[in-house]
């Protein structure tokens, strides 16, 4: 029985070798071979290097299918434009066949266009890219090895032609994906990150870094949700009326928890002489006293007053209001015992 050996275009090397030789597989053929297992069908390897020479020649936007990258595709597509070559297919024919292909039906508009560019215009696109991301996510990357996973990203996202929210998202998630192993996820880091826990702060609610990531990738969260910002809200607002379900309805009416305890801190800070920016209802729990209880309702400011100067956590007794108040009655009480003339 005659030895065969097969063969295959390698683009690294720009010719035909056995395929065990190659470093990049294309199309595979099987020609004859000598006792040493060298191919001798030097017709049929110069048929293909042939072939494809004149594919690179006549369409040029499927030259790239044949260089080392070959867009990660397969090779269904490089026998597709050989078999044209060598059968002179119609161009109605090479469609219907093209449309069939793995390359055609898995791969976008916009990738596809990416990978008939040059690969200078590759490049020149990826670092267009690139100075975006430092630009609008510097903060994502900001951490020892980030160049090549952030320049991995602005390939990908100027292959995909992704902008807007869908970039957004793809950064944010293949900087997850890609972060290095036991670092804690940039996305929690970042400007975005600290907007959202803003954005649910005046509700009183704490975003886990699932629901953070969510929002950030458009990806689902454990529950199998994709969360947006008006989703983590609706959630924050939920929570809010859970706790304090008496003031659902000014909650429902647009107005979070944050809201209704502007004036009890302006009020809180004038009568404890404090500064307002140091009344943080989300960080000491005294301050939701203001919110009263589903048994009291809203609190009144009358009763609130009351509540900070007989409360001794809120500190009244300590300010100069209520030292000179003291000062006054024991003065009151002095003269009255006619201590003092």
């Amino acid at each position: 029985m005659a030895k065969t050996v097969k063969v295959t275009y390698d683009p690294t090397k720009q010719r035909v070798v056995p395929v065990e030789e190659a470093t990049v597989v294309t199309t595979v053929v099987e020609v004859p071979a000598d006792e040493q297992g060298k191919p001798i069908d030097t017709t049929t390897t110069k048929r293909i290097q042939e072939a494809i020479a004149k594919i690179k020649e006549l369409f040029p936007d499927y030259a790239f299918f044949f260089d080392a990258d070959a867009g990660g595709f397969g090779q269904d597509i490089r026998d597709l434009l050989i078999r044209a070559i060598e059968g002179n297919f119609t161009t109605a024919r090479f469609d219907a066949e093209y449309k069939q292909t793995k390359y055609y039906k898995e791969t976008a508009d916009k990738v596809k266009a990416w990978n008939a560019k040059t690969p200078a215009q590759q490049a020149e696109e990826t670092a267009a890219q690139l100075a975006n991301l430092q630009t609008d996510y510097g903060d994502l990357f900001d951490f020892e090895g980030a160049d090549k996973i952030v320049a991995d990203i602005a390939k990908n996202a100027a292959r995909l032609g992704l902008t807007g929210n869908r970039l957004k998202n793809f950064v944010y998630a293949e900087s997850l994906r890609l972060k290095p192993e036991g670092m804690k996820a940039p996305t929690l880091e970042t400007s975005a990150a600290d907007q959202l826990r803003n954005l649910v702060k005046e509700y009183g609610y704490q975003l886990s870094e699932d629901e953070i990531n969510s929002v950030l990738t458009g990806k689902a969260d454990r529950k199998g949700i994709v969360l947006n910002n008006a989703a983590v809200v609706e959630r924050a607002k939920n929570s809010a009326k859970a706790l304090y379900p008496h003031l659902a309805q000014q909650l429902d009416a647009g107005l979070s928890l944050d809201d209704l305890f502007k004036n009890y801190r302006s009020y809180a800070a004038n009568l404890l002489e404090l500064d307002p920016n140091t009344i943080d209802w989300t960080k000491d729990a005294k301050w939701t006293k203001a919110f009263g209880t589903q048994q009291t309702g809203p609190v009144s400011l009358a009763d609130w007053e009351r509540a900070l100067k007989t409360d001794d956590t809120f500190g009244w007794k300590f300010t100069n209001q209520a030292n000179q108040q003291v000062s006054s009655v024991v003065s009151t009480l002095e003269r009255a015992f006619g201590l003092i003339r």
